[in-house]
């Protein structure tokens, strides 16, 4: 379904991300980048979990023990004491699994006060994830040369737009918008909770 989304919008010229990349193996995520216009892949949760010193697989999906428990790594993120201080306030706001996340904001003081050599960890857990990632999965080996030619040539990180007008302006006004609006097959698909 990428694939055929991805070549509706070649015209485009849009570049596609992959949201939550957790839950898609290396294989996967490697045919999603060559095989479509993907160049973003959101991490977010795997290197929270990482930095945490949380166990992951190769999804990025974090280990649970028999208990429903994330597996915290001996020696890697956060320390053991605030570990165990986050697993309580988990438990008292009834988070679990995906919903950690919700641990950032009132754990971002102290994850930031952690003495050096744990914040350099947690740093170095991330990094050798994201490098694994860069450079297995999405090919980006040896590419950052190529990066800083472009950017000396735009003279700026911003590159720009990839694309240029393609369509009328004129068929695209508030009038005409909702008259092509009406013709959409508007087929809701399941019901669910898609919060997150």
């Amino acid at each position: 379904l990428t694939k055929e989304i991805h070549k509706a919008l070649e015209k485009y010229k849009v570049s596609g991300a992959q949201h939550g990349t957790s839950g898609n193996n290396s294989e996967r995520l490697r045919r999603i980048a060559q095989e479509t216009n993907t160049t973003k892949a959101n991490v977010a949760t795997a290197l929270q979990m990482i930095s945490w010193g949380v166990r992951v697989n190769e999804y990025g999906n974090a280990f649970q023990d028999e208990n429903g428990e994330f597996v915290k790594l001996p020696d890697q993120g956060v320390s053991d004491d605030l570990w165990a201080e986050m697993v309580s306030y988990a438990k008292s706001k009834g988070l679990k699994g995906g919903n950690y996340k919700k641990l950032n904001l009132p754990f971002e003081n102290k994850l930031l006060a952690q003495p050096a050599e744990i914040r350099e960890r947690m740093v170095k857990g991330v990094e050798d994830f994201v490098y694994e990632l860069l450079v297995d999965v999405f090919n980006a080996g040896d590419t950052a040369p190529l990066a800083m030619d472009e950017i000396l040539k735009a003279g700026s990180y911003d590159l720009g737009p990839k694309a240029t007008r393609i369509e009328d302006p004129a068929e695209w006004t508030e009038e005409k918008i909702r008259e092509k609006a009406k013709k959409i097959n508007v087929e809701k698909g399941p019901k669910g909770d898609y919060e997150d």
